[in-house]
């Protein structure tokens, strides 16, 4: 079943209320991003779940890259062919659900990556990255890690 959410813009699989504000042509299909997520013939990501998106013009690729906490395995390399607004909005919305993104060291440089990004609905998303060789089985670091992670929700959510 198609919905039209914007000006002459057919979208597969919208929700309710979910809003077109961009779209291109791939060879595949139709690649849209509304105020929720990207959607293209194979599948669809959330913003707050897109770690980075990247436009190869080139190979007429947009490349995306899923946060490590999301329920994304691997990157998402989506064909267009005729990218219009399409990567500019994307760019913009990835962006714009970051509330907060902070690396904060726990050992010498080596530390983690706090991030808060904002769902459709308004909540707040949290993901903790740690950099390579920081032990979370460690008492002191996981200790660390707590508080830190505590410290930067606080600032938030107030």
């Amino acid at each position: 079943m198609l919905f039209k959410r914007s000006a002459g813009v057919d979208v597969a699989g919208l929700e309710s209320g979910e809003r077109v504000l961009a779209s291109a042509t791939g060879p595949d299909g139709q690649v849209a991003a509304t105020d929720r997520r990207l959607i293209w013939p194979a599948g669809s990501i959330r913003w707050f779940e897109v770690e980075r998106a990247s436009w190869n013009s080139d190979d007429e690729v947009l490349d995306v890259v899923p946060v490590r906490a999301s329920d994304h395995a691997a990157r998402y390399r989506v064909a267009i062919t005729e990218p219009g607004r399409l990567v500019d909005v994307v760019r913009e919305q990835v962006t714009g659900s970051v509330v907060i993104s902070r690396h904060v060291p726990l050992a010498g440089t080596r530390g983690v990556r706090v991030s808060g990004r904002r769902t459709p609905d308004g909540g707040l998303v949290w993901q903790a990255v740690l950099d390579a060789g920081i032990d979370v089985d460690d008492a002191e670091t996981r200790a660390q890690l707590d508080t830190v992670i505590a410290q930067i929700r606080g600032e938030v959510e107030l």
